[in-house]
């Protein structure tokens, strides 16, 4: 094992502490240089004279240190370092000469900092952060390898990249419109533009655009640049699965005579798209370890049972395991809330949601394409957005978790759970027992909200919600800006908790992993015309068969896979696809 120490400089605030890091750590108490203060005014932590007792981890009033032990890494696989105790990266994928790799691993591991490299954005120091970087010093490192080549044509400027960023939100910032940014690309936007939908938007300003337009924006101009490469960051993020899909099958046509790098979280989308994929490893903001290839139906098994057999890597304590949902037994069917038929008419849109109940101890999933009124439903029922006809049920509770997140309070996380637990209508040990543990949250409790990541603010988002007692819990887009781990995570959680306190949930969201992991039934949501101008709610329906009314409406059939009966995508015109059609089942089957 090795033992590394990583600052978290973002977090670090020596002005407002008392060097607690330094003052309680015993080799210095002994004499030694163990902790000393560095250039920048924040602390040094010699890996050497460490003894990885943890008490500087705990002592540090911001959560800003992290002592590992790590299985043993050579030090020549260091890739990058960002500092004495900065984050470090091994290993990086190579590049296949055509066809699609997949990278898969939790954030901040080093995913994007990958892509960087092998985009020729970063020359890689090889773990020398001290000394100057050069082209000359990473060829020689890497002859004789498949990735000397890559580099080589980089350092010559021979290697042409395209790279679809992974925060698209910036792209606000960018002048001029769709099609102007798209066609910067140089290749073919308006093909691009037709076959990701937007044509119809292209004389539109980017700071006009939803998320999801702009991702597909992003999207667009990537496969309309002429490349060797293309490296694509996130593509699925702010998609409905309709667009999702539509993505996937560009990606794979590209693949077919390119080389091209996907990171992504949703597991049936990357698994679908990818022919192999790489595995990362590690911990957060510390250090990242990239797999070997591994076959796509191999890695993504692998990532769930969390064991890399050929490295004897062990990365999850416990298997992820998905279930078949069978019926609920009759005990369990007991209607805790009903709604009746609902309608909310906009000036260019109107929605209708037929009459349903959820049961006690249900989590019911919401899905269907984007402006079909999913939102609309949920805030009619958490009485934010009055029905036009119809009324919301009386006399039931109501916990909501809006689906965009903004921290308007300075205050963090343990702080605002704090100010909560003087009203009633919050448990504050159901709060730090249960749901910070569950989620992940111990280490960014301190930290003021606004200073939170997307993840960590959707995160903490859910813990507030469920931590209040309520009939009716409303979750919209809880999976948004959460990498794979943390998705499965909060799926699991969800559905203990409903269970566990025989409420009732309804959870509005995309990915059909965290669908199945978390529901037992759904309702199911579509557009009434072909300019989206009315649109329609129904169910809930078992798992089944809401999966097979969503996933007839957008030609795609699933299967279980036989080993992990996890949900797999078809691939179109295949043996299974066509029985699967045939029959009329487009979920659930359970074959290899």
């Amino acid at each position: 094992m090795a033992r590394i120490a990583i600052l978290l400089n973002d977090r670090c605030h020596p002005k407002e502490c008392q060097w607690e890091c330094q003052a309680y750590c015993p080799p210095v108490r002994m004499g030694q240089e163990c902790i000393v203060e560095g250039p920048l005014g924040k602390p040094i932590i010699s890996e050497t004279l460490c003894i990885g007792c943890g008490i500087c981890v705990h002592k540090c009033p911001f959560d800003a240190i992290k002592i590992l032990n790590t299985p043993e890494a050579d030090a020549l696989e260091i890739v990058h370092r960002y500092g004495y105790n900065g984050f470090r990266l091994y290993r990086l994928p190579v590049p296949p000469p055509a066809g699609v790799t997949g990278v898969l691993g939790p954030n901040g591991t080093g995913k994007s900092t990958a892509l960087r490299v092998l985009a020729g954005q970063i020359v890689p120091n090889l773990g020398d952060y001290e000394g100057a970087a050069g082209w000359p010093k990473v060829l020689d490192h890497y002859r004789g390898t498949a990735l000397h080549a890559h580099f080589e044509r980089i350092a010559k400027g021979e290697l042409r990249t395209a790279v679809k960023p992974q925060y698209v939100d910036r792209l606000t910032e960018e002048p001029g419109s769709v099609s102007e940014y798209v066609g910067a690309g140089g290749g073919d936007a308006r093909r691009a533009l037709e076959d990701l939908g937007l044509a119809p938007r292209a004389d539109r300003r980017l700071g006009e655009l939803s998320g999801g337009e702009l991702q597909l924006a992003a999207i667009a101009r990537t496969i309309a640049t002429d490349a060797d490469l293309y490296l694509i960051d996130e593509p699925s993020s702010y998609l409905d699965i309709v667009h999702r899909l539509r993505v996937a099958r560009l990606l794979r046509r590209l693949g077919a005579s390119k080389s091209v790098i996907v990171v992504e979280h949703d597991l049936a989308l990357l698994d679908y798209i990818a022919d192999q994929a790489h595995l990362i490893y590690g911990e957060a903001a510390a250090f990242g370890v990239i797999s070997h290839p591994i076959p796509m139906r191999s890695a993504i098994n692998t990532y769930l049972t969390g064991y890399l057999k050929d490295e004897n890597v062990r990365f999850r304590t416990e298997p992820v395991r998905f279930v078949a949902h069978p019926p609920k037994p009759p005990a369990r069917q007991n209607a805790l809330v009903e709604f009746p038929e609902l309608e909310k008419e906009f000036p260019s849109f109107t929605l209708t949601v037929g009459a349903g109940s959820v049961a006690k101890g249900e989590t019911v999933g919401i899905v269907g394409p984007n402006a079909t009124g999913k939102t609309t439903f949920v805030r009619m029922l958490a009485g934010v957005e009055p029905p036009t006809r119809g009324a919301p049920p009386s006399g039931v509770s109501v916990s909501y978790k809006p689906q965009y997140l903004k921290a308007t309070q300075s205050a963090s996380l343990r702080e605002r759970s704090q100010a909560l637990a003087t009203d009633p209508a919050f448990d504050l040990k159901l709060f730090e027992r249960e749901l910070v543990p569950g989620l992940h949250l111990d280490e960014i409790l301190d930290v003021a909200l606004p200073d939170l990541s997307g993840g960590e603010l959707q995160r903490s988002a859910v813990a507030l919600a469920l931590a209040r007692p309520a009939t009716l819990y409303l979750l919209d887009e809880p999976s948004a800006y959460l990498d794979a781990d943390e998705r499965m995570s909060m799926a699991r959680l969800i559905r203990r908790q409903v269970e566990r306190q025989a409420v009732s949930a309804l959870v509005a969201d995309h990915d059909v992993y965290f669908l199945d992991l978390a529901c037992d039934a759904l309702m199911v949501f579509r557009p009434e015309s072909a300019d989206y101008a009315r649109g329609r709610g129904d169910g809930p329906f078992p798992m089944r068969e809401g999966m097979n009314r969503l996933l007839r409406t957008v030609d795609i059939t699933f299967r279980r896979d036989a080993e992990t009966l996890r949900p797999r995508i078809n691939r179109e015109g295949s043996v299974l696809d066509r029985e699967q059609r045939a029959k009329g089942e487009y979920y659930y089957e359970a074959v290899s």
